[in-house]
């Protein structure tokens, strides 16, 4: 046997008693995730100076110092760091530091005991579980913990939700390690399980942890309206020159080229995703993405739901309907739910209905929200919210009907406003008129007056040259 199993034995023979030397002093007990910053305090007052102050760290029987008189060992300065109040800082912490910590100042000790919480999925015999393990742990694994610690775990869903369902199961063998058993959906791809530590009643930790389902498929909800983005992923096998195909219920993508004046809804980004913008309820399907090469290699799956809502009025009264409705890909499951919540549910009569494949809750107000409400329908999955979708009364009809009075107010005064200075303008030519009018008449008598001068003054010139003629024809008839 090698030297390394044999300390490897050693090391196991030896948790019962570290699990014993860890509580003989009843050490704070803290917990972190590796890559965390963890500040270990130190128990009592120091006086204002750290510099009677030591840290040690134990290794099985071992201690060795991290600070000594106020300062960090030169070993440990890139690892370690002594704060003003002398407490220790451990600036990223790894598997390996959750260990015992100790404090000290002559007589004067306090310790630290530091464990490190982990999530991990175990193989199971059984391909149709997945079994999920939280433990909070020490450097040579995990070590059972005291019962009167006040600790606790709890297993949520990736949104803080406690967990419940039939095809749910914990198994708690200490209360510092806990299994979550999974019946397995595909729709478990690619989900988010979390792991949360309490002591009396208080999160202290929490860690996630998501699955992988072989073959599995990614539930999406989104709202219509909205534009959603499904991430292509495991593209590091294509091939030189070779691109990513999508389909919608395994008919290509490519085949849905919009007509001409028509708006292209479907979009693929540089890092191969796809992109739908202003979603509707047909839109709602599987999606995959595969090599433009070969279709059979698929690389992600998608399943997207799509969540809208309408609003009908009755025309005999003022009664007001909201539609709220799930339009899944595939037939709604049992688990998925979809509720209403506003400011004032007073009056509120709703009925839930699964036609198809939707999901239909349907809200009737007998009397109108005021402006200032927001009313929500959201679909929830194993009690979960996946999305909302919000419906504004300040959107209704009354809304459009006084924007209507406002327009017509605004129309009236903008036509006043016309015809006042249409009004103004011809008082004021008319005005011009009667003033340009007198020198007007004036100056055609002038002319005139001048007219008449020289009428007058031809008249004359026309009676001497008569004159002048006829004193000549006198004179010749005298000569003959």
């Amino acid at each position: 046997m090698d030297v390394q199993a044999l300390f490897g034995l050693y090391l196991i023979l030896s948790v019962p008693w570290i699990s014993e030397a860890l509580y003989s002093s009843d050490p704070v007990m803290m917990f972190a995730k590796p890559g965390d910053r963890v500040t270990l305090p130190c128990g009592f007052s120091s006086g204002g100076s750290c510099s009677s102050i030591t840290w040690t760290q134990r290794f099985i029987v071992w201690d060795s110092d991290m600070v000594t008189a106020g300062k960090v060992t030169p070993l440990e300065e890139n690892k370690f760091r002594l704060l003003e109040d002398c407490s220790l800082e451990i600036l990223q912490m790894e598997r390996d530091d959750a260990r015992l910590y100790t404090c000290k100042s002559g007589a004067l000790n306090s310790s630290v005991s530091l464990r490190f919480l982990a999530v991990n999925q175990t193989q199971t015999p059984a391909k149709e579980t997945i079994e999920l393990h939280c433990s909070l742990s020490i450097y040579v694994g995990f070590v059972p913990c005291k019962n009167d610690t006040g600790i606790h775990i709890k297993w949520t869903t990736g949104d803080d939700v406690p967990i419940t369902g039939k095809r749910f199961r914990f198994e708690n063998s200490d209360i510092c390690f806990s299994k979550l058993i999974i019946t397995k959906k595909p729709t478990d791809h690619h989900r988010t399980w979390k792991c949360q530590v309490t002591q009396n009643d208080v999160v202290k930790a929490t860690a996630s942890y998501r699955t992988t389902v072989r073959d599995g498929v990614e539930e999406v909800f989104a709202a219509v309206g909205e534009s959603v983005s499904l991430l292509c992923r495991n593209t590091s096998s294509l091939g030189l020159g070779e691109g990513i195909e999508w389909a919608l219920n395994k008919e290509p993508l490519t085949d849905m080229l919009p007509e001409n004046g028509q708006i292209n809804i479907f979009n693929v980004s540089k890092d191969s995703s796809l992109v739908i913008s202003k979603l509707t309820p047909v839109h709602a399907g599987d999606y995959q993405c595969s090599g433009s090469s070969d279709e059979q290699r698929v690389f992600d799956k998608f399943r997207l739901h799509t969540l809208d809502v309408t609003a009908k009025t009755d025309p005999a009264g003022g009664n007001l309907t909201l539609t709220c409705v799930l339009t899944c890909a595939q037939e709604c499951e049992e688990t998925f739910n979809l509720t209403w919540s506003g400011s004032n549910q007073e009056g509120w009569k709703g009925s839930l209905s699964n036609v198809n494949n939707t999901l239909i809750n349907q809200l009737f107000l007998q009397a109108w929200p005021v402006s200032s409400d927001e009313l929500i329908c959201s679909v929830y999955r194993e009690g979960s919210l996946m999305t909302s979708k919000s419906w504004h009364s300040g959107k209704s009809l009354w809304t459009i009907t006084w924007l209507c009075l406002l327009l017509g107010l605004l129309i009236c005064a903008a036509t006043l406003e016309v015809f006042i200075y249409w009004k103004r303008k011809r008082n004021k030519d008319a005005g011009t008129e009667l003033a340009d009018a007198p020198s007007s008449i004036s100056m055609t008598h002038i002319y005139d007056a001048i007219q008449d001068e020289e009428v007058q003054q031809q008249r004359p010139l026309k009676r001497e040259g008569a004159t002048a003629d006829d004193h000549l024809y006198n004179l010749l008839q005298a000569v003959n």
